[in-house]
């Protein structure tokens, strides 16, 4: 599989991307634009750069902001008090719903690793 008729940060030629087991084989600039086959990626000139990395986040608690209520003053302590009051709600279901959502919308935006975390404060 190729990415072709990309551009890449501080060049200004178009290149072609060689893929191999998910991993880049070979990166070569192209004389010129070119029509993409059938398996290749055409970037349409427009910028390849990594993906993005969302470094800290908390699946379990995502989607929730205002339930029960805001956290006013934005504080660490209210945000504990504000999620200890959520989690008399939660269940299963709504925390995989709302995680599924949200992973939806990190890659929808560009992103594809995530590191989380989630609390088991409560747990047995």
């Amino acid at each position: 599989m190729k990415i072709i008729n990309a551009r890449l940060r501080h060049q200004e030629a178009l290149y072609t991307l060689d893929l191999q087991d998910g991993l880049i084989k070979s990166i070569t600039a192209q004389a010129a634009a070119q029509a993409a086959d059938a398996d290749d990626i055409d970037a349409e000139q427009k910028l390849v750069i990594p993906p993005f990395v969302e470094p800290h986040i908390h699946l379990d608690a995502t989607l929730t902001a205002g339930e029960p209520e805001w956290n006013m003053s934005g504080t660490l302590f209210e945000g504990i008090a504000r999620w200890s009051q959520r989690k008399a709600s939660v269940t299963v279901e709504d925390t995989c719903q709302r995680a599924l959502k949200t992973i939806g919308m990190l890659r929808d935006n560009g992103v594809q690793h995530v590191r989380t975390h989630i609390d088991v404060t409560d747990l047995p």
